[in-house]
């Protein structure tokens, strides 16, 4: 699961967007319109990213893919989450960089 999580939030394009769904996915269920207004982020582009941890082991939908399904993270996720936690605290860390480099 290590080097799936990395490769998905690391390695490939829109990987911090999908660690900030797993993260709010960690305290409660959501469905794509909830995400994308709680994220800030086009309807189509979370589920597109909910598409990838779906089929990836990392999201699973309670439904088949309706209006209105709520996203959890998998049983398998949820075994693992301290992998995702490891990565989430090296992006924090690097955001923070960046905005200190940015900032007068």
């Amino acid at each position: 699961m290590d080097k799936r999580l990395w490769h998905l939030i690391v390695g490939t394009r829109g990987g911090l967007n999908r660690a900030k769904i797993v993260h709010l996915l960690r305290q409660r269920p959501y469905n794509a319109n909830a995400l994308a207004a709680a994220l800030k982020l086009d309807y189509k582009t979370v589920r597109h990213h909910l598409r990838v941890l779906v089929e990836n082991d990392v999201v699973m939908a309670s439904r088949d893919q309706q209006y209105g399904t709520l996203y959890f993270l998998t049983p398998r996720l949820q075994t693992h989450y301290e992998d995702f936690l490891e990565i989430w605290e090296k992006i924090q860390e690097a955001e923070k960089k960046i905005n200190e480099v940015r900032s007068p």
